[in-house]
């Protein structure tokens, strides 16, 4: 008989988990990887340089959370709120972000490459150098988001709203745009 116990942790125990990784004279990276921290709420939490590879974060609350150099490749983060989250030079490689929010979002130097940001809301977001290659970002409000020298490579933007949105020097090899939105009204776009 294969009984297979989880053992679900509360907000209270996760908080108590950050604040250990950071007690004394060194930080900690915390380790979820592959966890199942469904509806979790850690708005404002620093998890810098943590682990959530194969984790799923789906519905947790991160809102202005510190995921600076965060590990969250393949991370299941569908209908997240990482509002005003940092999450420069983290890794989130092949992530599925769907239908989520990430306006105002800290994406600098962010791998993100096969990433699915699709139907998200992506206002005011930073992906200043960020790898988007071959990533997903369908039916997204991109309105004033900074993809600055950002590497969009054979990513797919159909269907997506990018009014305002800085698109210089970004790199832009066989990258899908189909029935954008106010393309002509983009910065530094070079078609």
């Amino acid at each position: 008989m294969n009984d297979q116990r989880q053992r679900m942790l509360s907000d209270r125990d996760l908080w108590s988990l950050i604040a250990q990784s950071s007690y004394g004279d060194s930080y900690r990276p915390l380790n979820f990887r592959g966890a199942i921290l469904q509806g979790a709420n850690l708005a404002g939490a620093d998890l810098s340089r943590a682990t959530f590879a194969g984790a799923d974060l789906s519905g947790a609350n991160l809102e202005g959370a510190n995921l600076n150099g965060a590990f969250l490749a393949e991370a299941k983060l569908q209908a997240v709120n990482l509002k005003g989250a940092n999450l420069s030079g983290s890794v989130l490689s092949r992530a599925i972000l769907t239908d989520s929010n990430l306006c105002e979002a800290d994406f600098t130097d962010a791998a993100l490459d096969g990433a699915n940001l699709s139907n998200s809301d992506i206002i005011n977001a930073d992906f200043t150098l960020a790898d988007l290659s071959m990533s997903l970002i369908r039916s997204c409000n991109l309105t004033r988001a900074n993809l600055f020298k950002a590497n969009l490579s054979g990513a797919d933007l159909s269907g997506s709203d990018l009014l305002e949105a800085n698109f210089g020097k970004a790199y832009m090899n066989e990258t899908v745009m189909d029935q954008v939105l106010n393309l002509e009204r983009t910065i530094g776009y070079k078609g």
